[in-house]
């Protein structure tokens, strides 16, 4: 006869019962720990003032940590750190400048470091400056990185196309003024090569926009011209009329005659006046001595004066003479234009 049988089920179930409740609290605490730990992550901060914080390359996700407990961002580094490694946004972290905001949490320092919301700061290539202005200004800058090398000065601008492995003709005139965001720590050929690729383009659609029959025969001459016409309008509406004039004169064989050619022919030595003594200087900027355009553009042009250099107004004005409120008075003639001179440089303006 068998014996008799025992309910293992009856003996199990204890254990089973523990089993199964300690796998629930252990999933409550963790359940617990978890909305604690994003909690706490989530709570805004509470800085006096925004902090700009400089995340340096090559730095320890744990130095980052202590530097904002430091500067009083977070209160408990190792947590953050912590964090950090379990929602796996340490390896994300991207270096740079950082704008912290007063009530910034834990967790939006981790989306903001791990997104790369950088500081970005303006860089201005001013409308009408020369190169070498522009290069004393980007070379000066306290958040650019000047790698143009201690060999190199602002006006030399041969070596400069070297160091930048532009194949252009020349460098003046051929970066395009505007205002570039970038971030600290940008080199300054890097800001010449978008400024210079930026020109480029504008160049291209001013040229395919050009009327036809032109006195320039190339996007180089457009460039050449429509910095001039940049140095000698203070009027936008005033522009293509200015270049009417200019492209008159080339068609005639006419001197350009237009003072801003001097004064960069002058250079330094431009004391803010022009004397009948600068209208003889020998250089091939002069344009009251040598027929044709300058060898290279004198300034860096807009996108209306390139546009206005390739769309003249129709029109048959060879003079114009400044009226000192930024317009500017047309003639036809040489007599028509002397009355004007005599008329406006009462005023304190200047004939071209």
């Amino acid at each position: 006869m068998n014996a008799p049988q025992v309910d293992n089920d009856d003996t199990r179930s204890p254990y089973l019962v523990s089993i199964v409740a300690g796998i629930a609290s252990i999933a409550l605490l963790m359940m617990g720990l978890y909305f604690g730990f994003l909690g706490w992550a989530e709570r805004p901060g509470n800085l006096e003032n925004p902090v700009r914080y400089d995340l340096r390359p090559g730095q320890s996700f744990a130095q980052v940590a202590a530097d904002l407990q430091e500067q009083g961002v977070l209160e408990s580094p190792r947590l953050f750190s912590l964090y950090a490694r379990m929602t796996s946004l340490d390896v994300s972290v991207q270096a740079g400048e950082y704008d912290l905001p007063r009530n910034i949490s834990p967790l939006g320092l981790l989306n903001l470091f791990s997104t790369g919301q950088v500081v970005l700061h303006p860089v201005q290539l001013a409308e009408g400056a020369t190169l070498k202005q522009v290069l004393t200004a980007l070379r000066k800058s306290t958040f650019l990185v000047d790698d143009l090398g201690v060999g190199l000065t602002n006006s030399d601008f041969e070596l400069l196309l070297k160091r930048l492995r532009l194949p252009i003709q020349f460098a003046e005139g051929y970066f395009f003024p505007d205002t570039y965001m970038v971030v600290r720590g940008t080199k300054v050929s890097d800001v010449l090569v978008m400024a210079h690729k930026a020109m480029q383009t504008k160049l291209d659609a001013a040229w395919q926009q050009r009327n036809a029959r032109l006195a320039v025969r190339d996007p180089d001459q457009l460039l050449i011209l429509a910095s001039i016409i940049e140095k000698e309008s203070g009027e936008g509406g005033d522009r293509r009329t200015i270049s009417q004039v200019f492209h008159n004169r080339l068609q005639l064989n006419m001197r350009l005659q237009t003072d801003p050619t001097v004064i960069y022919a002058l250079g330094d030595a431009f004391d803010g006046d022009i004397r009948s003594r600068d209208l003889r200087v020998d250089s091939p900027f002069n344009t009251y001595r040598v027929k044709g355009l300058p060898p290279t553009p004198i300034a860096l042009p807009s996108f209306d004066s390139l546009l206005a250099a390739a769309q003249p107004t129709k029109g048959d004005y060879l003079y114009f003479v400044a009226r000192g409120d930024g317009t500017s008075e047309f003639s036809r003639t040489l007599n028509e234009h002397n009355a004007a001179v005599r008329k406006f440089l009462m005023q304190g303006s200047k004939p071209n």
